[in-house]
């Protein structure tokens, strides 16, 4: 086995709801690997897998925070970047898109959603501070 990356801020692991039609376990696994970006926020990139299927590879979705990469507020950053289906945002952000990738989106994001806001949200919809 290798050495790890050391690159890894954090990894997530999420049972959907619907388990007992597929209880595979999507994987998040996110990056500290890319220059800071234009304004001077640190830039996240995630993998993706549901089980063993890739579903979002390594630098496909990336994001920037002004935050510790390994804090609350990156995390629900992350999960809230993977939770978006057409419809949440504009058109354009999902142009490069595969159509398994959107059909998956279609089908988990708002189960991932939910999970993003039980795990870090208040009531409100606030995102915490603290975990």
């Amino acid at each position: 086995m290798g050495q790890p990356d050391p690159n890894v801020c954090f990894t997530l692991r999420i049972r959907l709801y619907r388990r007992e039609h597929d209880p595979r376990i999507v994987t998040i696994t996110a990056y500290d690997d890319l220059p800071l970006d234009s304004a001077g926020r640190i830039s996240l990139t995630c993998e993706v897998k549901h089980g063993s299927d890739v579903i979002f590879p390594r630098g496909k979705l990336t994001c920037g925070l002004h935050a510790a990469s390994d804090s609350v507020a990156a995390k629900e950053l992350v999960m809230s970047l993977v939770a978006m289906r057409p419809g949440d945002t504009d058109s354009e952000y999902f142009v490069g898109y595969t159509s398994a990738q959107l059909e998956w989106a279609g089908e988990h994001a708002e189960s991932l959603s939910a999970e993003r806001e039980a795990r870090y949200c208040y009531e409100n919809g606030n995102v915490r501070t603290v975990a």
